[in-house]
């Protein structure tokens, strides 16, 4: 699996970790990611997940009136968001553990 697939899979839990630092919009949440070394992400796919994100309750968008352009939505995490952040990193450190004792096993 390439790290654009890991990342698309691991969504979620990239941009809830990204707002868990301070409130962003949608280009600011790739920005972060690719800040970081992961791949850009497409709007066709960012875009998507935050509405998810939101209609799930784990993050609360509004608008932001900019000087230079339009107005555009303004992401933040939420309690719910930030419950479901821990959820999905203990989950991640459990899949993460069990491959790499898959790992370990198999180079013996």
């Amino acid at each position: 699996m390439s790290s654009a697939a890991w990342q698309r899979a691991t969504l979620p839990l990239l941009i809830l970790g990204v707002l868990e630092t301070a409130p962003r919009h949608g280009y600011g949440v790739s920005a972060a990611l690719v800040g970081v070394g992961l791949q850009p992400i497409k709007g066709a796919q960012l875009y998507p997940a935050l509405v998810k994100l939101e209609n799930d309750g784990a993050i609360v968008a509004e608008w932001e009136q900019s000087e230079s352009g339009p107005a555009r939505k303004v992401y933040q995490l939420t309690d719910s968001g930030r419950a479901e952040l821990a959820r999905l990193r203990e989950e991640w450190r459990e899949f993460t553990a069990a491959a790499a004792a898959l790992g370990a096993t198999s180079a013996r």
